[in-house]
This record gives structure tokens, C-alpha cells and sequence, in this order.
């Protein structure tokens, strides 16, 4: 029994000794958990720099008591390349973000078509653009540094046609308005204090509608036939991508 209590003892002495050691040691250094990394924001203004390639499709229709309505020549594809500026402003509430953009490109779409019977089969009919103008509404959600959205507004172009007969050619031109409508994407690539670097994508589609060009018609002397006056209809699918530098701070 007495080597019973012994042991006992020594062992509370051991516990005892060990725990007053632990007190003496010095307590964990304290480590702050860093702070959570921030929701990327879409709200601001921007600038950049746009360019893509325009798909296009054209119809010369002629106009007068003779041929009527008549088409003059098959639809045919007016094509080229564009490049431009943008502008534009967002503003987000939770993920939903919506915003207004503007961007002007210069173009070289053009395209050339022969004329159809009824009318002169050596005879060409060109429709072109020289400048291209957007003005849309954007909307869309964005997950954190990704954005999609939809936009649609107003469309502005240079169209000209020229249309080359046996005798000679005219030509003829005017700003034309229409409507545009597309989707697209946009990533925030790069971010500093004073502004983020995005990248886009986006696909539209603008309808230019119908324009009346040569009027009144041309008729040549001496035989030389006559190039009618003609309603000439322009639709543009433009795909391209853009560059912008939101500014933040907002």
C-alpha cells in the first residue's frame, strides 16, 4: 500500500511540474487572417480601341414606271475590314451591370455584282461604306472579372453606290440610320490603382435599311442607256475585338 501512495505521489509531482513549465512558455504569436480578396466592380467610364472584319449583304432594286420594283441585280455581299474608337460608361448593382457605349470605325466594306435581265448585263453595281457609327445600351451580369451582355441601339453609315454602264459611270452617296443589336463578352485582364486594362469580344448585327440613290436617273447621249434610279438595301455582321481602359475611382 505504501508503495502504492508513492507512486501516486511522484506522479501528481511530474503533472504538476509539467504544467507550470507549459506556463512559463511564451504564447503563440497571433497571425491576422489576410483580408478577403475584393469583387471586381464594372461601374465607371472607359476608352479604347476596336477592330474586326463586316459581312455584309446588298440589293439594287429599281424605282420608275417601267420596271418597278424590279430587282436589278441578285443580293450580293458587301465586305471589309473596320477599325475605331470606343466610349462608354457602366453601372452595376450586384451582378447585373448596365451601361451606354458609342464607337465610330472607319470601313472599306464594298462588294460588286453584274446587273440582271431585265436590265443591261454588262452593267456593275457596287454598294460601299466608308465609316460605321454605334450608339448602344449595354445589360448583362458579370461574374466578378467576366462580363456578358447584350446591346442594341442605333446604327449610322457612310453608304455610297456606283454603278458603271457602256457609257460611263455615276456615283452617289448619303449618311444612312438604321438599327444595330448584337452580344458580347468582356474580361478584366489587368488592374492598378488608377484604372483596369479590359479585353472584348462581340458580335453585331446593324440594318441599315433602305436608301434611294441616282435620283433622278441618268440617261447617256446616243444610245448610251440609262442608269435608273434604284432603292439599295444594306444589312452589315460585324465581328470584332476591343481593347479598353476603365477608369476607377468611381
Amino acid at each position: 500500500m505504501n508503495k502504492i501512495w508513492l507512486v501516486a505521489a511522484a506522479l501528481l509531482a511530474t503533472l504538476g511540474g509539467g504544467s507550470a513549465f507549459a506556463a512559463d512558455l511564451p504564447a503563440a504569436p497571433y497571425v491576422k487572417a489576410p483580408p478577403p480578396t475584393p469583387i471586381y466592380s464594372w461601374t465607371g467610364c472607359y476608352l479604347g480601341i476596336e477592330g474586326g472584319g463586316s459581312w455584309g449583304r446588298s440589293q439594287h432594286t429599281a424605282v420608275g414606271p417601267a420596271n418597278a420594283g424590279l430587282p436589278i441585280n441578285n443580293s450580293f455581299d458587301v465586305d471589309g475590314g473596320l477599325f475605331g474608337g470606343t466610349v462608354g460608361c457602366n453601372y452595376q448593382i450586384n451582378n447585373v451591370v448596365a451601361g451606354i457605349e458609342n464607337d465610330l470605325s472607319w470601313t472599306n466594306a464594298s462588294g460588286t455584282t453584274n446587273d440582271i435581265p431585265p436590265f443591261n448585263l454588262a452593267a456593275r453595281s457596287t454598294t460601299k461604306e466608308t465609316w460605321l457609327d454605334t450608339l448602344r445600351g449595354r445589360l448583362g451580369f458579370a461574374w466578378d472579372r467576366f462580363f456578358l451582355y447584350g446591346t442594341g441601339g442605333a446604327a449610322f453609315a457612310n453608304e455610297g453606290v456606283n454603278v458603271c454602264g457602256i457609257s460611263g459611270c455615276v456615283s452617289d452617296s448619303q449618311t444612312r440610320t438604321g438599327w444595330v443589336a448584337g452580344v458580347g463578352g468582356e474580361w478584366a485582364a489587368w488592374t492598378m490603382p488608377g484604372g483596369t486594362l479590359t479585353l472584348k469580344v462581340e458580335y453585331l448585327h446593324a440594318d441599315l435599311g433602305t436608301g434611294r440613290f441616282i435620283d433622278p436617273s441618268v440617261t447617256f447621249p446616243a444610245g448610251g442607256g440609262t442608269i435608273v434610279t434604284r432603292d439599295v438595301r444594306l444589312t452589315d455582321d460585324i465581328f470584332r475585338g476591343g481593347i479598353n481602359w476603365k477608369f476607377n475611382g468611381w
